[in-house]
Parts: C-alpha cells; structure tokens; sequence
C-alpha cells in the first residue's frame, strides 16, 4: 500500500448528498483533544468518530480501512470490543479512560475458537498515526491486532514477528474478521459480469454491513476527482443515487477524508471489494 497525499477537492454542488454520519466538521478540521485526568480518553463523550483515525506513516490502510468500515456499520459494535483493564465494560461509557484496557479480537486463522482478549496501553501510544495527544480507542485496537498477529506461528497477513505492520502485505479481509469474527472475501471486480451487480454490493454499506473497497495499481489506476488513492483501501459510507445517471459512493479515506467518488470511477478503479462473506448486519453480541 503506497502513502499519498490525497487530493481534496470540493464536492460543493453535492454537499446534500453527504453521509448523514459525517454532519461533524469536515477532515481539514481537528477534532476537539482534550486532556482529562491522568490519561487521555479513549475516545469523547460522543463515543468513537471516524475523525479519530488518520494514516500518517505507517503503511497499513488495510487496518485502517477495515476498521473505519466496521465503525460506519456499528459504533456499538466498537465500544463492546472495549473493557478495562479489570474487565468492566466500557460500553456507552462517555470519556473512558485506563492507563490499560483489554480489546476484544478473534483470530482470522481460526475464526471458531471465538474472541480472545489481547492488551493494550496508553503508554504504548503511536507518536505519528491518528492523534499522537488525542483519542486512542483506534491505536488501542492497533496494539491488539500486532499483539495477535504477530504471536501467531507464522504470523498473520501484514503483521510481521517483530509486531509491526509489514509495509508490503495485508487485507482489509484480515481486519474485518478480526474485528467481527465472522467471514470476510473479497470479490474481484474483474468478477463482476455488469456494473449493477457491482454497485448493489457496493450499496450492501447502506445496510449496516462493513463494506471496503481496494483499488487498483499505480500504472492502472484511472484519474479522478478526487484523485484517488492507488493500492489503497476504502470504506463504504454509503451509495446514492443522484438522478440524471449520477450514482455517489461515500467512503471514509484513512487519510483523514470523506470522499465521494462518481460510482463510475470507482467501477473502473477497484480491484477488489471486501465484505463479509454473509453480508452480516452488525449488531452486537452477534453470533456470541
């Protein structure tokens, strides 16, 4: 997955097409990082926002992606994989805050076993993704995923043994059954024999169900505006349909963005579109 600077440019004339999720300010904005106490809250009073993920310079958007993707489906979902170090919940709880906390994950090699508990600490912070002094609910969940994929014998897909992200590797697929435990696939575009059975997967976001989609390379990647990010991944706000043979998808661009592309671009520049396998609706405490 190769880093670059997205390209923001205005969709003012569709600005009332935009996902109702996204009525906060816009990505040029910072969120609100505030201090409380003696450790920085997971996440504000309004619980975990899609604000509170930015790739910096860690080269997993896969990661990023997937759980942007599960967070648009269900933020109840995201509180519930939280308790604190001593095992209480942090469910609908407004500013939570511990110095460690315990992250609820399944393991992608062996998705029956069911969910395990991996640690995670405020002191173990990332210094340049996300927010360095804000929210870290997301750089929580990122501490688990390398605790889990990297104790595994070989390691899990774009975790490396040493429990860092591998710069060349990793899925979306991955991330989202960690983060759920069911299923994921991906689908090839290429796969795909008509452009409406592509976007009635694509629409499947609408539903509550995590949907990403993964673009193409760099020498095949077609341009658009806003460009559009080669080898990268994206979550699916949702899909509208503006009338006139004008079809949006919304996504949520690990970079910090909320882009919405013509449905046709996105048609000619997507590899691979990573859902559930079921298309399972989120809802906790899901299949527990």
């Amino acid at each position: 997955m190769i880093l670059l600077i997205p390209v923001l440019l205005g969709y003012l004339s569709l600005a009332s097409a935009a996902p109702a999720l996204e009525s906060h300010p816009t990505s040029s904005q910072t969120v609100d990082l505030v201090r409380r106490d003696l450790y920085t809250g997971l996440w504000n009073e309004s619980g975990p926002d899609v604000r509170d993920i930015k790739q910096v310079t860690v080269l997993d958007c896969w990661n990023d992606a997937s759980t942007l993707a599960v967070l648009i489906s269900s933020k109840d979902w995201i509180e519930h994989l939280f308790h604190y170090g001593n095992g209480a919940p942090m469910y609908n709880v407004s500013w939570p805050q511990d110095v460690q906390v315990q992250v609820t994950l399944w393991n992608p090699s062996n998705l029956t076993s069911g969910p395990t508990t991996q640690l995670a600490t405020v002191y173990n912070k990332s210094r340049t993704e996300d927010h360095p002094d804000g929210n870290w609910w997301h750089d929580a969940i990122s501490q688990a995923i390398l605790s889990l994929g990297s104790n595994q014998s070989p390691p899990i897909e774009g975790i490396l043994a040493n429990g860092t992200f591998d710069p060349l590797n990793g899925s979306s697929k991955i991330g989202l059954e960690m983060l759920t435990g069911y299923e994921a696939v991906g689908s090839l575009r290429s796969n795909y024999t008509d452009t409406e059975a592509f976007y009635n997967d694509l629409a499947k976001a609408n539903t509550g169900t995590p949907v990403v989609f993964n673009t193409l390379s760099q020498d095949d990647i077609v341009p658009s505006t806003p460009m559009m990010g080669y080898d990268h991944d994206y979550a699916v706000y949702n899909v509208t349909d503006l009338g006139n043979g004008t079809r949006m998808v919304w996504t949520r661009n690990s970079w910090g963005s909320t882009d919405g592309f013509d449905f046709k671009v996105v048609w000619q520049n997507t590899y691979q579109i990573i859902h559930l396998k079921d298309w399972n609706v989120l809802e906790w405490p899901g299949h527990q």
